[in-house]
């Protein structure tokens, strides 16, 4: 059977197995325009639920009908596959956007966010606010799901420091629940939850104050990211953790790698640690650029360097 006849029939038996669903569903959708990265191939389906309802819903048909789903958060610090994903890719990107203060403040209160909120909506709310503890978060691209999924931050300090609870839906049984961030393990650039799930909304601890320090503090930040990373370009953030001790911008660098080029793909000239999208990049111009920025790496200075990008789907046919 070719390809074209495969692919035609795996999207009528997804239509008919999602059927009546009330979120929107788009079949064979590319994921390059939901990645910051803007490579990768398409869903079998993209789904675009709106609120906890049509959540709720599409996760139990997932699980009645046995499809395999993965969460895509705002599409940063993720690399798509140039074959795309298979099952249901699940984005809170049409909603889950609502960010409001605890109805009685007090010099420490909680600040609840959709999961579908983006990082830079979040940190300008706090510090308009006068609330601070999120100013890690400041520069951090994606949404909050995603960045609670990897416990973005700086090196010192990340979200998962403010998190009080989340709502969440387990994919092995459905229903919205609350977990206190005490049933969550947060490591470096990782979050571990009790089972697969997907996050709905977050609450964040945070204490009063100074607005206008906590605006200064934040300019300043801006600054000096725009200095040091690639800016408006397409690309992930970060590849590679740190490692214990060391910096893998500055291990890539002394390779002699910014500048190394792969198809569409490049080292950044500003940061050793970002890999840009020069256009019309591959995921896979991107995979052999890593192998082979991890190889120099592993020859020049005996550093086995670790992914922090997340990597999902599957190889082109």
């Amino acid at each position: 059977m070719s390809a074209i006849l495969m692919e035609g029939a795996v999207t009528s038996d997804l239509k008919e197995r999602l059927d009546g669903l009330g979120c929107e569903l788009r079949f064979g959708e590319p994921l390059s325009a939901y990645t910051t990265f803007q490579v990768g191939g398409p869903a079998d389906v993209l789904a675009l639920p709106r609120d906890e309802s049509e959540l709720e819903e599409l996760v139990e048909r997932c699980r009645s009908e046995g499809l395999g789903s993965t969460v895509l958060g705002g599409g940063a610090n993720t690399l798509v596959r140039d074959g795309g994903v298979r099952g249901v890719v699940i984005s809170l990107s049409r909603g889950f956007r609502q960010i409001k203060l605890r109805d009685e403040p007090g010099d420490i209160t909680q600040i609840e966010s959709g999961a579908g909120v983006k990082i830079p909506a979040l940190v300008r709310f706090a510090a308009v606010g006068g609330w601070g503890g999120l100013e890690c978060l400041s520069g951090v691209p994606g949404t909050v799901g995603g960045a609670l999924a990897m416990n973005a931050g700086t090196g010192k300090e990340f979200i998962g420091d403010s998190v009080e609870r989340i709502r969440w839906i387990r994919f092995s049984r459905g229903g919205v629940e609350r977990l206190s961030a005490g049933e969550i393990r947060f490591s470096y650039r990782n979050a571990l939850f009790p089972e697969p799930g997907i996050v709905a909304g977050v609450c964040f601890s945070v204490a009063r104050e100074d607005s206008e320090k906590l605006r200064t503090l934040l300019q300043i930040d801006a600054k000096a990211r725009r200095e040091r990373q690639p800016w408006g370009m397409p690309c992930a953030g970060s590849i590679f953790r740190n490692p214990a001790g060391d910096f893998a911008g500055r291990l890539i660098e002394s390779a002699g790698l910014k500048g190394r080029r792969i198809g569409g793909a490049e080292v950044s000239k500003v940061h050793g640690n970002f890999i840009v999208n020069r256009g019309g990049a591959k995921a896979a111009d991107v995979l052999s650029l890593i192998d082979e920025i991890r190889a120099e790496v592993e020859r020049k200075s005996h550093t086995n360097l670790k992914l922090e990008l997340k990597v999902i789907g599957d190889e082109a046919i």
